[in-house]
């Protein structure tokens, strides 16, 4: 089975508001495919409140001509086909996931996903956090934090962090040897 790592940047606090993604996808230990594609907010929840901005930099201007998210995710929806999904908070982007397809209408089939700052907390229990940041800095992986693409990528040096000590590259035998749960994301 494959693994999506996803994030997404968001213009404000609405969870629809999403302007960027950034994902990587990874089959048998190897990233095939990734990204982070701008995304044009839904003009109902689409101002950029300024404390987002001063977060991820990204800017009205930035995602004028970009498409919307009905045409990202039109390029990236064949990832989520026979993919584990995992994001760092995963209930923040799972959210933004789910709103986003409710404001389109778009109903995608249904998934498992986990969150990388569980994994972390059990193969790095030593670590003063499991920030995204803290945990990426600690494996070597040189994060550009807060951009959407890198963000994706260090949730896929977590899983192979995990992959590596655990000795195995198969996604769901990963999680049943670390005794981590799969959330399910259902239509509904």
């Amino acid at each position: 089975m494959r693994v999506l790592a996803i994030d997404f940047e968001t213009a404000n606090g609405n969870s629809a508001s999403a302007c960027a993604i950034g994902y990587a996808l990874m089959d048998n230990g190897e990233i095939i495919r990734s990204d982070e594609i701008l995304i044009k907010p839904h003009p109902s929840v689409g101002y950029f409140n300024h404390g987002n901005v001063k977060i991820h930099g990204l800017t009205p201007d930035m995602v004028r001509f970009a498409d919307d998210w009905p045409m990202v995710y039109w390029q990236i929806k064949d990832c989520f086909r026979d993919s584990v999904i995992v994001a760092h908070n995963a209930m923040f982007d799972i959210a933004v996931l789910r709103s986003i397809n409710e404001l389109y209408h778009i109903k995608m089939p249904d998934f498992t996903y986990v969150d990388t700052v569980s994994i972390s907390r059990v193969i790095h229990p030593q670590l003063i956090n499991h920030k995204l940041n803290t945990v990426c800095e600690y494996l070597g992986y040189e994060l550009d934090h807060h951009h959407a693409g890198s963000d994706a990528l260090g949730c896929i040096a977590i899983i192979l962090d995990a992959m590596e000590i655990y000795d195995t590259y198969e996604i769901n035998e990963l999680l049943d040897v670390m005794c981590m749960k799969q959330q399910h994301y259902i239509n509904k």
